[in-house]
């Protein structure tokens, strides 16, 4: 029998994995249809700026999916390569990131290069560092009363969830 606490903690982890799964057909198409409503032409900024939330959003319900199996069955921890594995997306996560203002400089020194950004494809990129950090460094959401009572309490954000877990389990590693 599963008690109370850990089936709220289970309803939790399964509302995320799906939002977070919903969101990454979701956004792309409300920018699809913002884009073509507008007509803009140079929508290459704004499709990057989508794809790097989406590839973190996907890092996202895989993690949620996971901690799941792990709270739904005693006794079970994450797999063997789940250290390994989100290490690798952080760092594909920030060489990605670094491409963006890669891009809008190329866009300035040659030609060929067509990166024209604007305030919008910045903001969608903003979102997608914040996206990152969200999952990798600090908890930047704060959409239940524990967060925010945790916020209130100590006035400061807490490390992510990922976070915490990547360090237990890097400690766990290292242990002879």
């Amino acid at each position: 029998m599963i008690d109370m606490s850990r089936q709220k903690i289970i309803r939790r982890l399964l509302v995320l994995r799906k939002l977070e799964f919903f969101n990454i057909f979701w956004l792309p198409i409300c920018l699809y249809v913002a884009l073509t409503s507008r007509n803009v032409l140079h929508w290459q900024p704004y499709a990057y700026g989508m794809f790097l939330i989406c590839a973190v959003l996907a890092q996202g319900v895989f993690y949620w999916h996971l901690k799941l199996q792990i709270i739904s069955k005693t006794g079970k921890t994450f797999p063997d390569y789940f250290h390994a594995l989100f290490v690798f997306f952080k760092w594909v996560d920030v060489v990605l990131l670094l491409i963006y203002p890669v891009l809008i400089f190329l866009n300035q020194i040659t030609p060929p290069v067509n990166f024209r950004v604007s305030i919008w494809s910045n903001l969608l990129f903003l979102f997608a560092i914040l996206e990152y950090t969200n999952y990798y460094h600090y908890q930047l959401s704060h959409d239940n009363l524990n967060d925010l009572r945790y916020l209130i309490k100590y006035r400061k954000i807490r490390r992510s969830p990922l976070f915490m877990d990547m360090l237990r389990y890097q400690k766990r590693d290292r242990k002879p």
